[in-house]
């Protein structure tokens, strides 16, 4: 199968084309050309691809980007991937030939992994290719290779977040020699790339780049999200690798010489218990540079009426915070250690070791183990409530607070979901190494969607069946804009009324017992909202005051 894009002519397999290289990858110092004062190298942006003459096979995969894995078990297993790794994969039904077909619309899905793990052909296009869509995945730089910041011009920030822009810019010049349509283009993404989704409403390197978009159990007002200290971590890491900290232009040429393997391996000493917090380096508000990708915080811009009226989706699961918990729910020794040291480990493993001022930590540790707990110790027996304080702190407050401030802020609809379903199979077997039914995981809804590694839709009809569904929905949405329910019963997704008391969802407990659903509070709101975490939400509870007074 023979492709000729802008860039250059590919061979693919079957009837698809994987692997195709889009940018320059920045590694080390080798990179470098032109004066030598200028900073280039793996802290700096992406830039495109060269054409070249010739073809540029393409049936395997790109390497994923070097990261410190969070998810293996093996020590030695730790670290993979490689700095050579901005690669984009492409997956088409069918390419453009005689007569020229109408072009398809093109769905790109942005991994997950806490900004830290992960990459693009993990999920796979089994189940997309069964529908008119042209399906796109890719990789980005993660971790401190992808997120570093000196919170200065150096190095601004957000190079992971800048990578998928030029990602999308490489599908408006190209998708089409793939039979893909530039002008219909939505992105998606599950956890931290539902947060890279959200975060491209608001970015202005972003705008024109894409048309609708769909995050699943995350967005960009999720605190871990928000990387903060990033400064002093860049230190502690350059300090730890021989490298001077009081100037960054100094710092950040050492490390420069520094093996990646050996910064990217000093991830763990950022990660207090366990593997939490489990983003220590992520997006950020960057204070200076010429070409930001995030200016304002979210919220900020969001209040202002900034963001791309586009329709987006948005979802969350009823047992979110099994992620992180799935890791330890089974595992009694852990259980003892977070019930015996809460008030140590809670700031770090509910993230807010930041946004508490060190003195009030305590108390407010003590007001949550109070609200989730009360007199109960944490273990086997306070497992569900151990999964649900983690799940409203982590996903559930701000899931509904994002699909609220985008529904008032917005001229486009929002679209949310709750999903309920418990399948054969779920992400928390994974983490747990047990099959116990812990409850829907963070993420379990993206096994329907694509041939995860902890997803098999193929083993009962009824996981078939809500693979259908999710299928229909995200590909009607992926046309039109508007989320099409199929089925026997009768429902229409209503979007969400920004301004009203109550958030209004689609409940997704099965593939035909969907319903429209009606709720105050998904995630003990007020609770959180009432405690002094230094977070953009007390701006929202005040713009929601005034807006209803102005009704």
């Amino acid at each position: 199968m023979k492709v000729v894009s802008t860039l250059w002519t590919i061979w693919g397999a079957a009837s698809l084309s994987i692997g195709t290289d889009r940018a320059h990858n920045p590694r080390g110092t080798r990179r470098c050309q032109g004066d030598h004062t200028t900073l280039c190298g793996r802290e700096t942006e992406p830039v495109p691809a060269k054409p070249w003459v010739g073809v540029w096979p393409a049936e395997r995969p790109g390497s994923p980007c070097l990261q410190y894995m969070q998810t293996t078990h093996q020590e030695d297993e730790k670290i993979v991937g490689s700095e050579d790794c901005l690669y984009l994969n492409v997956y088409t039904p069918k390419l453009p030939g005689t007569g020229k077909p109408p072009l398809l619309d093109v769905i790109v899905y942005i991994h997950g992994g806490a900004f830290m793990f992960g990459w693009g052909h993990q999920y796979g296009p089994k189940y997309y290719m069964d529908r008119d869509v042209v399906y796109v995945t890719l990789n980005y730089r993660l971790g401190v290779l992808g997120f570093l910041s000196t919170e200065d011009e150096v190095v601004p920030g957000n190079n992971g977040l800048k990578d998928q822009v030029l990602a999308l810019k490489w599908l408006q010049r190209n998708i089409a020699a793939f039979g893909g349509n530039p002008d219909s283009v939505t992105i998606s993404g599950t956890s931290a790339g539902g947060a890279s989704v959200h975060y491209h409403y608001f970015s202005p390197m972003s705008r024109g780049l894409f048309h609708r978009g769909m995050s699943y159990s995350g967005n960009a007002l999720c605190p871990w999200t928000q990387a903060e200290g990033l400064r002093s971590k860049a230190n502690l890491i350059a300090a730890s690798l021989g490298c001077q900290t009081g100037v960054s232009r100094e710092m950040v040429a050492c490390l420069r010489k520094r093996p990646a393997e050996k910064i990217v391996a000093l991830t763990k000493e950022l990660m207090v218990w366990l593997y939490n917090p489990f983003s220590p380096f992520g997006p950020t508000v960057e204070v200076a540079g010429n070409t930001p990708f995030l200016t304002n915080e979210p919220l900020s811009d969001a209040l202002e009426i900034k963001l791309k009226n586009l329709p987006w989706l948005t979802s969350l699961t009823t047992e979110e915070g099994l992620y992180p918990a799935a890791e330890f729910v089974n595992n009694k020794q852990h259980l003892q250690e977070l019930n015996k040291h809460f008030v140590e480990i809670a700031p770090f493993l509910l993230d807010y070791n930041y946004t508490v001022p060190l003195e009030q930590q305590p108390q407010v540790t003590e007001e949550i183990r109070n609200k989730y707990f009360g007199d109960l110790p944490i273990g086997p027996d306070t497992v569900k409530q151990l999964v649900k304080m983690i799940g409203d702190r982590l996903f559930n407050v701000d899931g509904e607070l994002a699909a609220r401030f985008q529904a008032r802020a917005s001229q486009a609809p929002v679209y949310f979901y709750l999903f309920s379903y418990r399948g054969k199979h779920s992400l928390s077997e994974v983490m747990s190494g047990s099959t116990d039914n812990f409850g829907v995981s963070h993420a379990d809804d993206t096994a329907y969607i694509s041939d995860v590694f902890y997803s098999n839709t193929e083993e009962t009809e009824q996981d078939r069946a809500m693979s259908k569904l999710l299928l229909d929905l995200f590909t009607s949405f992926a046309k039109t804009g508007v989320p099409r329910v199929t089925g026997d019963k009768d429902v229409t997704w209503e979007p969400v009324t920004g301004n009203a008391q109550n958030i209004t969802y689609l409940h997704i407990p099965d593939s035909t017992n969907l319903e429209m659903r009606s709720n105050e509070d998904l995630g003990n709101k007020d609770f959180w909202l009432s405690l002094p975490i230094n977070e953009p939400h007390k701006s929202f509870t005040e713009a929601r005051a005034r807006s209803t007074d102005e009704l």
